[in-house]
């Protein structure tokens, strides 16, 4: 009955007075409510924009982490692809026999020494003093020692690696190469009455029983000689960087 009643007084007009006073005087804390609701409300919806740009974030890293790790992947897959293309157009072209082989592992002693390991050894028919080969028969090692399914080869860079090398078609240049530092190749022991220029090509003379001629070891960088001595040596720079290698051959004739 007393709600009934207020409600009547409430649309004959009679409470407006009260109502205008109560109403105002309730303004300034509806203000207050409302702000304070609106700003717990923008806190809250701007940390939940904030978790979930970092989730957005996390998740982008997350993609842009495997489409690189894919990249690098594919990159590899076609860098071997094309390792194995060209030697195995080199082989067409000759009649060697080989074993493909992987590098498993390379080993960098004090200075002058370079070791490759490969996943090849005497079960695959590998033997010392053969030659490891990649791509078009650039030649870049030898075999020194062999386990059964492991091999192990000098690089032409290491000091312990010689070759019976020759500027190619000049046959009176023919030397001996070994490794400088790790770094080059020096042909020496050509004799004083040849003429040898920078940017020459350098290759196997075939004078070794294992390893045929013509394989490519570099080209001349530059020449050192002595007006009172017999021979004069060639420092050579190794026609692919030995240091990118992954899958090579080694030669058995």
């Amino acid at each position: 009955m007393a709600a009934a009643g207020i409600i009547g007084l409430h649309y004959l007009g009679i409470l407006q007075p009260a109502e205008n006073y109560l109403s105002q005087w309730l303004q300034p804390a509806a203000r207050i409510t409302f702000r304070l609701a609106n700003a717990i409300g923008i806190t809250y919806q701007t940390k939940t924009d904030q978790r979930d740009l970092a989730s957005l974030v996390a998740r982008l890293e997350a993609a842009n982490n495997q489409l690189l790790a894919d990249n690098i992947g594919l990159k590899i897959l076609a860098d071997e692809n094309e390792a194995l293309r060209q030697q195995l157009a080199f082989y067409s072209r000759h009649n060697y026999q080989k074993v493909l082989a992987n590098v498993i592992s390379r080993e960098s002693g004090a200075g002058e020494n370079k070791i490759m390991v490969i996943d090849k050894g005497r079960a695959d028919g590998v033997a010392p003093n053969q030659a490891i080969i990649i791509g078009s028969g650039i030649v870049i090692g030898k075999i020194f020692l062999v386990k059964e399914n492991l091999a192990y080869g000098y690089l032409i860079t290491d000091e312990r690696s010689q070759l019976a090398a020759v500027i190619a078609g000049k046959e009176g240049t023919g030397g001996v190469t070994k490794g400088e530092l790790g770094l080059t190749v020096r042909l020496d022991f050509i004799p004083q009455t040849e003429s040898v220029q920078a940017g020459e090509v350098v290759t196997t003379s075939g004078l070794e029983s294992n390893i045929p001629r013509g394989l490519i070891i570099g080209s001349v960088v530059a020449v050192t000689k002595e007006t009172n001595d017999l021979f004069q040596s060639a420092v050579i720079s190794p026609a692919v960087n030995l240091n990118n290698v992954s899958i090579v051959s080694v030669i058995l004739q």
